[in-house]
């Protein structure tokens, strides 16, 4: 029997089985129709539903208005903390129905106090580049540290960023800086730089054994540095979830 899938996004995690929405643990009590509205733009995530087929799937035939869909949108959005003015999770596609519109990672198992991940984000080096570049991978360290926190809130401890600047250019092993700051994995990187180029490398390292999870390259152009900064950053942070989830 395959076990049923948990969705993890932002602060939350849906238990699909349970038709459950927990933010940092708790259950929100999520109303059995919004609960399943959930399910289905989660399931869906990043594509659009039209508002016929949500209506024909979660009231199965029954004669409702699309107002009482609008309603049951409004107290899931409500449950989620968006705000009114604008879409945050759930994004109003004008005239045709909703999209999930935030990153979401699936797992098969729900972490336990017990099993709680842990990671330290450790400041990215600089190589070959100015002295000013050093602030973008200072800044660089920051943005991912903030969105790890925010998206793995519940479920991933993320040791504080002027915890970890005392290991900038550290000779010590992974599993020293680890055993130091108590986490399960470390995120290293470095960036390079050659004329208008920046090369911004990344690895997700398990501390117990040091083993790589995750590697990857990202050749920028340095035009807009806090647009880059922000938009590497929120790239880093999809996959290092991703891979994290897994481990759980």
């Amino acid at each position: 029997m395959v076990a049923a899938p948990y969705y993890h996004f932002g602060p939350f995690l849906f238990d699909v089985r349970a038709r459950v929405l927990y933010q940092e643990g708790r259950d929100v009590g999520l109303p059995p129709k919004a609960a399943e509205i959930l399910s289905l733009l989660l399931t869906n995530a990043g594509m659009v539903i039209g508002k016929s087929a949500l209506i024909d799937s979660i009231w199965a035939g029954k004669l409702v208005g699309e107002s009482s869909l609008t309603r049951t949108i409004s107290i899931l959005r409500r449950a989620l903390g968006d705000d009114a003015s604008r879409d945050g999770y759930i994004a109003t596609i004008s005239r045709r129905g909703y999209r999930f519109a935030a990153q979401v990672s699936r797992s098969t198992g729900i972490p336990t106090t017990s099993n709680l991940l842990s990671i330290a984000v450790l400041p990215f080096n600089c190589f070959g580049v100015g002295a000013g570049q050093e602030y973008f991978g200072d800044g660089l360290t920051e943005e991912i540290t903030g969105q790890l926190c925010k998206q793995g809130d519940g479920w991933l401890r993320v040791v504080a960023r002027t915890s970890c600047m005392t290991f900038k250019n550290s000779p010590k092993r992974i599993s020293e800086i680890g055993r130091e700051l108590a986490v399960s994995h470390v995120l290293e990187g470095s960036v390079r730089g050659h004329g208008d180029r920046l090369r911004i490398a990344a690895q997700l390292i398990r501390v117990s054994d040091e083993m790589h999870l995750w590697a990857e390259n990202y050749e920028r152009r340095a035009d807009d540095v806090l647009r880059l900064q922000c938009a590497v950053a929120e790239e880093i942070t999809h996959e290092v979830q991703n891979r994290l989830v897994t481990q759980a």
